[in-house]
């Protein structure tokens, strides 16, 4: 619904309240042409009534031939209605048989030159009544502003209608004073009317409808009139508004006869809704309602008082004028224009902003604001304003005009944005940068400032020097940036005022290679956080790097700079200038830091370093950079990087100018970093992209077991201590070449130490400095020897169950079919000892697996050692038990001979393993151990028979079988396995006279520290 729409509706719904009450005929035709000529404009509106006393019913008049026209008068006119000619009979007659209002030409005739009267063009006519006709009559001028015609026709109708019920309700209470009797209610053109109006229209005799239109039932939730008729009308509001109503509304009704208010309405639906609701007694037991929908105007009330609030919380001064009104006046103001400016809203609005200017406001500025208002164009500026007290402040106001449909400017929206602070920062800024080039004088290192907001540049000597230009817009410095480095010039530029982060990129200054200059940019927005456009920039030349050159250009890079001013008074320190930046990262206020000795802001040790030569070096120029660190107010330090400049006054040295920047951020990244680097949970080195280690973890070097210093500096592949799984067809050298062209390389290997060997995880990153090469490879280890054991004792375990046990059950299903058919009882007892064999095997088998199964999780805790002849001897006597005819040959030549007691369970399987190798009666079996000369123990059982299968050797050597070939047993297994847990390595050799396996294990000396376990392992 438009504006228009709405004004019309409340407009003839006010009618319809006040011809409710009204009393006289006369007033009650004059309220509807008021309503009318509100509506509709300057037009000609006239209620004509016929003067013929006995040609009252003009449907049942003779025609014109058969009677002269009746006559008729203007009863009440407004408007231009002023001798207007009457309207003939068979107009009226049309009029009243029509179903829609009769539309004529206007005035027929000439008219005479010196006829000054205003005469309608064009006329609408819609009877009233038996008796009356309204008219609406405009000239062809006023066509431009009427309404359409279809428009008046609706307005007229409603109207026409509402004037026809209250004159019929007039008429009949001068009829019927006591307004008691039982009369049909006569509905004619005002019952049309009702029903097609927006408002619900009812009437209530003994507060029951007896009367109600389809807007009323509509607008309640029922399907019908009928469901309505004679029912209350307390049925349509809950209990509780019901009794509100009764309560305001017919004390109100009693004294005035008349009452309108706020209600909510109930649907059967359970819904309810707002509306208006307007009252009016008709006689002592009757009374009309009105009622109106007001959710939607509800709905756009708290849209308009959300956008204000909206408005209000905005967190910025926001103004709106009125162009339309004399002086372009303030409408709106909300609370952030009040706090910024110290006016209130009244002391605001209805005066234009230019109260707010004051003697220091620019008048280029105001001249060019006014200049945009009056062209109707947006501007942007900075001005100079004065609050209500007379302070002056700075603003960045932005004016738009707002315009309608028709493009015409109804209001000015203004934005004021509080700049003084960010003013006072730049200043400051400025000031800082002054001090800054002092620090960097002699360092060839210089300062420039880009603009976005003006596209302005501006760099020092020395910078322009050094790039060898002098630009002054951003457009001129893009031109002298080398075409390649230009995104990267203009990312360091724009990064800092996106992010709020200083950056730092290197490019090249020229167009032709052989007269590039490389230059190092560090880059900070001017006011970060602040809506600033503006950036510093440190730049030197790259070419050439000296030390001191070097520490000025990573200055940003370091951390926040903090600046004092020192003279020295008695030989001590005293602070004669603080920079904010130094009072607010302490937290004092500037004044209390003024005047303090230095070394009040330093922990002791700065302050002894101070106080014993550091001023008095500082002073002669010898101190260039040291560390300090400075105390807040609340006793938390700032590790700080110090550079001193001595600062002279008439060639004597008077003070210092001292800049400290803040690395305490640099400091918990490294810290952090070197948590990292140090995991004992994690083997870490550092290789350059030519092989050379840099670094290592200390989990690393304890790890392999030698000493930092024969890693560090040395090629990476000259200590066999690493080795990558051969499947994934990489050597260490290869994965660092992959590392060194910017791939990541992820893969496995073994990890050679004092304690045995380690399956890994294993990673090379590459590691990228600040222009985006690569300077490092991180080679990164992680224990999953565990892990690797368990999947392989799983692999056995399912081996077993599927192939050995399979197997087993197969002969049982054979042998108890045998046995049970078998007559005789010798052969059926030797029937059941083979069956006992297979079951004595799964015993056996079961045992074996629980050694395993117990040796992977207990062996990384347990530190219990035992003496290797001790094992040894275990071992062979068990095996002996075993097999009493063989013999096992024993020989020990170890000086330090103590190994984990886990030993003793793979060391007894392989001498039963040798003793059964021959299948003689009488084999022989040698066991030999003696000292490697890493500290390692080697251990050889040799047998005399003739010779290992290749699958069991290459399940002890390598630890694998192919899944169609499987080992003798699991016997095999838990040898391979438990040595490999216990760290140490098998290897078999087959000769003419048997086969020797040689088991290498470290001794308790060099055992693994269970600080180093890794997590998994300890689960």
């Amino acid at each position: 619904m438009t504006s228009r729409d709405e004004v019309i509706g409340d407009t003839l719904f006010n009618l319809g309240v006040d011809l409710n009450r009204e009393e006289t005929v006369g007033g009650a035709i004059d309220r509807t042409l008021t309503a009318v000529r509100t509506t509709l404009g300057d037009t000609a509106i006239t209620v004509w009534r016929c003067r013929n006393k006995h040609g009252g019913n003009l449907e049942n008049a003779r025609s014109p031939e058969q009677l002269s026209p009746p006559l008729f008068s203007s009863e009440r006119d407004t408007g231009r209605s002023a001798r207007i000619p009457s309207p003939d009979a068979a107009l009226i007659k049309r009029c009243f048989t029509a179903d829609v209002p009769v539309r004529t030409d206007g005035v027929a005739g000439p008219i005479s030159p010196n006829d000054n009267r205003w005469l309608p063009r064009q006329e609408l006519f819609v009877p009233v009544d038996s008796e009356r006709v309204l008219s609406v009559g405009w000239n062809h001028h006023d066509l431009a502003t009427a309404l359409d015609e279809s428009g008046v026709r609706d307005v007229l109708e409603r109207a026409a209608g509402l004037l026809a019920a209250a004159l019929d309700r007039i008429s009949s209470q001068t009829r019927d004073p006591t307004g008691e009797i039982a009369s049909e209610i006569r509905l004619g053109a005002f019952q049309q009317a009702i029903e097609d109006a927006a408002d619900g229209v009812a009437i209530l005799d003994d507060e029951a409808y007896v009367y109600i239109d389809r807007t009323h039932v509509d607008m309640y939730g029922f399907d019908s009139k009928q469901e309505l008729l004679g029912r209350s009308w307390r049925e349509l509001y809950a209990a509780n508004e019901a009794a509100r109503i009764e309560k305001e509304a017919f004390d109100a009704l009693e004294r005035g006869g008349h009452w309108q208010g706020q209600v909510t309405g109930s649907r059967p639906d359970g819904t309810t809704f707002p509306a208006e609701l307007s009252l009016t007694m008709v006689t002592p037991s009757r009374m009309v309602c009105t009622v109106r929908d007001v959710t939607d105007r509800e709905a756009r009330e708290r849209e308009l008082s959300l956008k204000e609030r909206a408005l209000d919380e905005a967190g910025t001064s926001i103004q709106i004028t009125d162009p339309t009104q004399p002086g372009n006046p303030l409408v709106y103001v909300n609370e952030e224009f009040v706090q910024l400016t110290g006016y209130e809203r009244s002391a605001a609005l209805g005066r234009n902003p230019r109260f707010l200017q004051g003697p220091g406001s620019d008048s280029e500025t105001t001249k060019r604001i006014r200049t945009a208002i009056e062209t109707e164009q947006p501007i942007t500026t900075k001005l100079r304003n004065y609050t209500a007290e007379g302070e002056p402040y700075w603003a960045k106001l932005s004016v738009t005009p707002v315009r309608d449909a028709n493009g015409i400017v109804t209001n000015y929206i203004g934005v004021q944005h509080d700049i003084t602070g960010q003013r006072r920062r730049i200043r400051e800024l400025r000031d800082q940068t002054e001090r800054l080039e002092l620090v960097l004088s002699g360092t060839e290192t210089g300062i420039g400032e880009w603009d976005f907001s003006t596209n302005t540049v501006t760099l020092d000597a020395t910078l322009r020097e050094a790039v060898g230009a002098s630009p002054t817009t951003i457009d001129e410095w893009q031109a002298i940036v080398y075409p390649e480095d230009r995104e990267r010039a203009a990312d360091a530029l724009r990064r800092p005022i996106e992010t709020g982060d200083p950056a730092a990129e290197t490019i090249r200054i020229g167009t032709d290679d052989s007269e590039v200059t490389w230059i190092d940019l560090h880059t900070v927005a001017s006011d970060a956080g602040n809506g600033s456009a503006s950036v510093l920039a440190m730049g030197r030349d790259a070419t050439k790097r000296s030390e001191r050159v070097k520490w000025a250009s990573k200055l940003f890079d370091q951390g926040p700079l903090l600046f004092v001013q020192t003279r020295a008074v008695g030989g001590e320190a005293v602070i004669e200038a603080c920079d904010r930046s130094f009072s607010d990262a302490l937290g004092y206020e500037r004044e209390m830091v003024v005047g303090q000795p230095l070394s009040e802001f330093y922990d002791d040790s700065s302050a002894d370093s101070l106080q014993t030569d550091g001023y008095e070096r500082a002073l002669s120029g010898d101190l260039t950079v040291a560390e300090r660190t400075l105390v807040t107010t609340d006793g938390d330090t700032v590790p700080c990087l110090l550079r001193a400049i001595p600062r002279t006054v008439d060639d004597e040295v008077v003070g210092t100018d001292v800049l400290f920047i803040d690395i305490s951020e640099r400091e918990k990244y490294t810290r952090r970093l070197e948590a990292v680097f140090n995991s004992p949970h994690q083997f870490t080195a550092l290789v350059r992209p030519n092989k050379i280690v840099t670094d290592v973890n200390d989990t690393l070097v304890t790890r392999i077991g030698v000493d930092r210093s024969t890693i560090v500096g040395e090629p990476i592949d000259k200590f066999p201590w690493l080795n990558l799984d051969p499947s994934h067809g990489l050597t260490v050298c290869e994965a660092v070449n992959h590392a060194g062209d910017g791939e990541l390389v992820q893969t496995e290997g073994e990890l050679q130490g004092s304690d045995g060997l380690a399956r890994i995880d294993v990673s090379f990153k590459p590691i990228r400095n600040a222009a985006g090469e690569i300077t490092l490879i991180a080679v990164e280890g992680k224990d999953i020897t565990v892990k690797t054991r368990q999947r392989q004792h799983l692999q056995v375990f399912q081996r077993v169950v599927r192939h050995n046990v399979r197997n087993d059950l197969n002969k049982l299903v054979g042998w108890t079919a045998i046995l049970a058919e078998e007559p005789d009882a010798d052969c059926r007892q030797d029937h059941l000892r083979r069956l006992t064999r297979i079951f004595d095997g799964w015993e056996r088998l079961t045992n074996k697996m629980q050694v395993i199964d117990r040796a992977i999780r207990e062996i990384p805790h347990d530190e219990s050692t035992v003496n290797i002849a001790e094992v040894t001897e275990t071992a062979a006597t068990a095996a002996q038990e075993n097999n009493p005819d063989a013999t096992i040959a024993v020989s020990i030549d170890a000086a330090d001979g103590t190994v984990s007691r886990w030993l003793t369970h793979p060391l007894t399987e392989a001498i039963k393993n040798a003793v059964a190798a021959g299948d003689r009666a009488d084999p022989y079996v040698n066991v030999s151990v003696k000292q490697a000369d890493n500290g390692w123990l080697q251990i050889v059982v040799a047998d005399d028979g003739p010779g290992m299968p290749d699958i069991e050797r290459g399940v002890l050597v390598t630890g694998e079988e192919t899944p169609l070939q499987h080992g003798s047993g699991l016997g095999i297994w838990l040898i391979r396995m438990l040595v490999s847990v216990l760290g140490g390595e098998i290897d078999v050799e087959v000769t003419d006279t048997g086969t020797e396996v040689v088991l290498r294990v470290p001794t308790s000396s060099v055992n693994r520290n269970p600080a180093l376990v890794a997590p998994e392992q300890m689960s």
